[in-house]
């Protein structure tokens, strides 16, 4: 009977333990913002949709691929910029830029020929600042 006791309170323990830490845990994530994403895969999908920014991005990737220098200030500017209005003051707009970021370069690279589609994305033309230039 007694090892029936101590059973019973050790598992009762665990159970409390567990719900517990949870609870703790669930209290800690939310009031540090971690549950502040709300809407982060519509927020996401709308800018992948976006061709302003999906384009720049992919050029960066493709002059990169080819071994040219890009002028990273201004085109994290640029997005930041872009990007703004989905700010929420929880970075949600750096998380999305990470997952667009990741998406546009992934897309650049699954292209065979990076030098043609530099040039079929017209991006000397639409991104003359882009590419860094004797330096």
């Amino acid at each position: 009977m007694k090892k029936l006791t101590y059973l019973t309170v050790f598992i009762a323990g665990i159970l409390l333990g567990t719900l517990l830490s949870y609870f703790t845990l669930q209290k800690i994530i939310a009031s540090r913002g971690g549950m502040g994403m709300h809407g982060f895969i519509d927020k996401a999908h709308t800018i992948l949709n976006q061709p302003e920014v999906m384009d720049l991005l992919v050029c960066s990737k493709l002059a990169m691929s080819n071994d040219e220098k890009i002028d990273n200030m201004r085109l994290n500017l640029t997005l930041n910029e872009q990007l703004e209005p989905i700010d929420n003051g929880e970075m949600r707009a750096l998380f999305v830029l990470i997952y667009v970021k990741g998406y546009a370069f992934g897309v650049a690279d699954s292209i065979a020929d990076k030098q043609a589609a530099f040039g079929q994305y017209r991006c000397s033309n639409r991104y003359p600042w882009l590419l860094k230039r004797g330096e």
